[in-house]
């Protein structure tokens, strides 16, 4: 079987989101399957001080990837070297998995896929979601009605990471074919830390409107006068300036001297943030599936999510964490918690890492997608 991925981003480009680490996953398992899987996605990157990715076709991590020259406009991911690339080697494919709404590369291999006939799977990545949907509606909206409206109706499948993804989506799409298979998560490449031996609370990704900071800065007063030794951890890139509103929010609650940014950080360090801290909070007001609470489980870490979090009812039926309303009271309430037990915190982080190795090792969602494409080509 010969599959290609296409996205507007790809490994090293970790700054955009779970979104590029979910795509690398899928690809290197599918090929460590024997699937003869190849990339197609552009060279941009979510900030202009990050080593810019070279043009070309290369092997990484197992994975032949072409990266394509993007438009000097951030977040555009306009590659127009990619349409004759397309046009030209579609047909070498039986599949074609299209990762994001909204953007070029989805387009493009959206339409010249119906002109050669080759089936395709459109992964949303939570953009269908109705957080998202509300964000610059009215663009959004006849974005849905000029494009991707026949973008989704024209895919052999819709793929959902989580089951709650999949209905929250508007109904009108509810009725297209679709399938449920989890985001990749190796816990093979975590080391279980001590969650139990330390206070620090973890926000890993991208610090951006959607991520719940007003949350947790609302709720980190409380939870620094009943845990004194408490601190919060931002582990991620500045998002369109949104680091400033955290900022202000930090000082006007007076939590300045308990609060950290790390910026961006590379896998290792994730791993090691991972392992140093006592818990990971996500109090999103939407998240499809969750890539940083998924690998805090792998790493043994507990969490703490909101019920936006498409996984949280896994997270709940497995203990592997508290899910709660997305509001600071409840936050606090959990967060404190969690904190003022170390051995519930230890058996929450064991826990979690057994939902990864069960429920998104990689050989087990290879084989799921592989049973969904193999059905697309009957």
């Amino acid at each position: 079987m010969n599959v290609l991925h296409v996205c507007g981003m790809y490994v090293p480009a970790t700054e955009w989101g779970g979104t590029t680490t979910a795509v690398a996953a899928y690809a290197e398992a599918l090929a460590r399957a024997g699937v003869r899987v190849e990339v197609f996605t552009t060279t941009a990157r979510g900030n202009a001080s990050l080593p810019p990715i070279e043009p070309g076709t290369r092997d990484v991590n197992g994975v032949r990837v072409t990266y394509f020259p993007a438009a000097a406009k951030r977040q555009s991911f306009i590659a127009p070297a990619m349409v004759p690339a397309l046009a030209r080697r579609l047909r070498d494919f039986d599949v074609v998995h299209t990762h994001m709404l909204w953007a070029f590369p989805g387009i493009a291999v959206a339409r010249l896929a119906d002109l050669r006939r080759v089936p395709y799977v459109v992964t949303p990545h939570g953009s269908l979601d109705p957080w998202a949907l509300s964000q610059r509606r009215w663009m959004k909206r006849l974005f849905l009605l000029a494009s991707e409206y026949r973008t989704l109706r024209h895919a052999a499948r819709v793929h959902y990471t989580a089951e709650a993804e999949r209905t929250s989506v508007p109904r009108e799409l509810q009725r297209l074919p679709s399938a449920v298979i989890p985001n990749i998560v190796d816990a093979t490449r975590f080391t279980a830390g001590d969650p139990g031996a330390s206070d620090d609370i973890l926000m890993l990704g991208r610090i951006h409107e959607m991520k719940g900071f007003d949350a947790m800065i609302h709720a980190l007063p409380a939870v620094v006068a009943a845990r004194p030794r408490a601190r919060l951890v931002i582990a991620g890139p500045d998002e369109a300036g949104y680091r400033a509103v955290v900022e202000r929010m930090i000082d006007a609650h007076g939590v300045r001297a308990k609060v950290h940014f790390t910026g961006h950080v590379d896998a290792a360090t994730r791993a090691q943030l991972f392992a140093s801290s006592a818990v990971l909070a996500q109090p999103s007001y939407r998240e499809n599936f969750g890539m940083a609470v998924a690998e805090a489980m792998a790493a043994g870490l507990p969490v703490v999510v909101s019920d936006r979090v498409n996984i949280c009812d896994e997270i709940t039926a497995g203990d592997a964490g508290i899910t709660v309303p997305r509001e600071p009271v409840a936050l606090a309430r959990a967060l404190i918690d969690v904190l003022a037990d170390p051995a519930r915190r230890r058996r929450m982080g064991a826990n979690g890492r057994r939902l990864v190795e069960q429920r998104y090792a990689p050989a087990a969602v290879a084989a799921e997608l592989i049973a969904m494409y193999q059905a697309i080509r009957r």
